[in-house]
C-alpha cells in the first residue's frame, strides 16, 4: 500500500513539474486600454502596460497575483490623467486538458491617480476582474493575451458623481520558474 501512495505521489508531481501554471511566474503586458462606460465621455484611449507576479497556492487550480501598470490617457476635461494600478488577485485555471490554459481572475487594490496640470493626486480603491488566455513557447516562457476590466471607486471622494471604469487588453509574456 506504501508503495502505491508514493509511485501516485512521484506521479502527481512529476505532472505537476511539466505544467508551466503550477510555477511560480514572472512576466509583462503590453496594449490598449480602454475608458468604459461613463468616463469614456471624458478620457481618450490609449496604451499601457504592466508587470506581475504569480505564484502558487495549495490548490493546484488556484494561483495568487500582483499587478502593476503604468497607464496615461490624454483627457478632454484635463490635460493628462495616469493611473498607476497596484492590486492583488485570486487567478483560477479552468480544468481543460489543451495545452491553452484558460485563466478567470478578480481581485482588488488601489490605483494611485494624478491629474495634470493641476498635479493633483490620490489613492483610491480599485477592484478588477478579468480572464487570460496563454500557451508554453518553451519551457520557461509562455506567450498570452489577458483582458481587465477595472473599476476605480471615486464615489467616496465628496462632490464625485461617478467611477472610473477602463478595459485593458494586451499580449502577456510570462516567466516559468522553478523546477
Amino acid at each position: 500500500m506504501c508503495m502505491v501512495l508514493v509511485s501516485l505521489s512521484a506521479h502527481a508531481r512529476q505532472g505537476r513539474k511539466k505544467d508551466p501554471f503550477t510555477k511560480f511566474q514572472a512576466g509583462f503586458w503590453f496594449g490598449p486600454i480602454t475608458p468604459v462606460y461613463t468616463t469614456a465621455d471624458d478620457v481618450n484611449k490609449s496604451l499601457g502596460g504592466g508587470i506581475f507576479l504569480r505564484s502558487l497556492t495549495f490548490l493546484d487550480s488556484f494561483k495568487l497575483g500582483i499587478d502593476a501598470s503604468y497607464e496615461k490617457f490624454e483627457s478632454r476635461g484635463v490635460n493628462k490623467l495616469i493611473l498607476w494600478p497596484v492590486y492583488g488577485s485570486l487567478l483560477w485555471r479552468i480544468p481543460l486538458k489543451t495545452p491553452l490554459v484558460i485563466q478567470l481572475k478578480a481581485g482588488g487594490g488601489g490605483c494611485y491617480v494624478t491629474i495634470y496640470p493641476d498635479r493633483a493626486s490620490q489613492w483610491d480603491p480599485m477592484f478588477m476582474l478579468g480572464g487570460e488566455v496563454s500557451f508554453p513557447a518553451g519551457k520557461w516562457v509562455n506567450i498570452g493575451l489577458r483582458i481587465e476590466y477595472l473599476c476605480i471607486y471615486e464615489n467616496h471622494i465628496p462632490g464625485s458623481v461617478r467611477n472610473g471604469h477602463i478595459v485593458n487588453a494586451g499580449i502577456s509574456l510570462y516567466f516559468n520558474f522553478g523546477s
